[in-house]
């Protein structure tokens, strides 16, 4: 699997209009004056019937890693298309002080959750294997990495909103103790 950061687009609100069945979502986050509830949006990401016509303008992949794609932001949530080629996966890390939903698109993603032992070293706990329209959520402490293990030439695509958007976390190294902090990756190192 390949660890590497992922890159950020450089294409930003409103470099492309939000995707029309996407305007009820963001209109709720643009009212956000404050972390938004998990399973609020774990519901409206439920409700969102998306395909990848509706976002082709933010399906856009790295090559040195996954790609975070901007739809919309704001101090209090950042709405993204994560773009994964075959063997991309995210670090080991928690959402110190934010809610993450995801949904998935198209393609196979696989979240691997962990918990930490009291030796300090982390424990695989579960592996699930997420299909189109998986909904995936996480905050503050949970440990998780999410991966595309599919065969070569099968992308993942999923819709990521964290809230708000994550400035600081916790990155983790399977098989060592020592947890790294992570600040300032939201310019193209990390999650």
């Amino acid at each position: 699997m390949s660890t590497l950061a992922p890159t950020v687009s450089s294409r930003r609100t409103p470099a492309h209009p939000v995707p029309a069945r996407l305007v009820p979502l963001v209109e709720y986050l643009e009212s956000l004056r404050g972390r938004a509830d998990l399973d609020v949006l774990s519901g409206l990401l439920k409700k969102a019937d998306i395909t990848r016509n509706d976002i082709e303008p933010f399906c856009i992949f790295g090559t040195r890693g996954y790609k975070r794609n901007t739809i919309s932001a704001s101090p209090w949530f950042e709405l993204l298309a994560l773009c994964w080629r075959s063997g991309q996966c995210s670090t080991i890390h928690d959402h110190a002080g934010s809610s993450c939903a995801f949904r998935v698109i198209e393609g196979q993603g696989t979240e691997i959750r962990f918990q930490q032992t009291p030796s300090g070293l982390l424990c695989p706990v579960v592996a699930t294997t997420m299909n189109p329209g998986y909904i995936c959520a996480a905050e503050d402490s949970d440990i998780h990495q999410v991966a595309n293990m599919q065969a070569p030439g099968k992308d993942l695509i999923t819709l990521h909103i964290y809230s708000p958007p994550i400035k600081r976390m916790t990155t983790y190294t399977y098989g060592e103790t020592r947890p790294l902090v992570a600040e300032g990756w939201i310019d193209g190192d990390g999650v």
